[in-house]
């Protein structure tokens, strides 16, 4: 029961949190993406920062006593602008503690030698790939564009991040 309610605490927090698609996995997807049980959908209407070279931060918040897992971070379709190509759009995945706790780095640019697939990274020996919170933060998704673009200007892309939450 304590399970239920804590993904439930995730879910209504993480719909509150950030404008990016957060949904549970079934069986069959979970299954596909090594045990993961939630997915972050992100893609060109979830970046909205209008000023070239800088960061934009999405959030998802995690209730405390839960522990995390990134299983695998997937680029569905490139980012670009319909003006130029775009040469980086690097994504790290982090919290609020650490910044590239689960991704270090993952290229998405469609001109920046993107990476379709990476697996997170494992965070500690001590907690099995995972880390538990002790009090409440955030899963922190940085999208970085290259110097010339802003964000907002990136017409095409989409990532999918799958973690394993409990």
């Amino acid at each position: 029961m304590k399970k239920i309610i804590l993904m439930a605490a995730v879910l209504m927090a993480a719909l509150f949190a950030q404008a990016a698609e957060w949904r549970p996995l079934d069986a069959l997807e979970s299954t596909a993406n090594g045990g993961a049980n939630r997915v972050l959908i992100v893609d060109t209407d979830d970046l909205t920062e209008t000023t070239a070279n800088t960061a934009q931060t999405l959030t998802v918040s995690i209730p405390d006593k839960a522990a995390v897992l990134l299983t695998k971070a997937v680029l569905v379709t490139a980012f670009e602008t319909a003006a130029t190509n775009v040469t980086s759009c690097a994504v790290t995945v982090g919290d609020g503690t650490d910044a590239d706790l689960y991704l270090a780095s993952m290229e998405g640019a469609s001109d920046g030698t993107e990476i379709w697939k990476k697996f997170g990274q494992v965070y500690s020996s001590t907690t099995l790939g995972k880390k538990v919170y002790t009090a409440a933060d955030t899963i922190d998704v940085i999208f970085t564009p290259d110097s010339a673009q802003a964000l907002s200007a990136m017409t095409t892309g989409k990532m999918k991040f799958y973690f394993l939450i409990q």
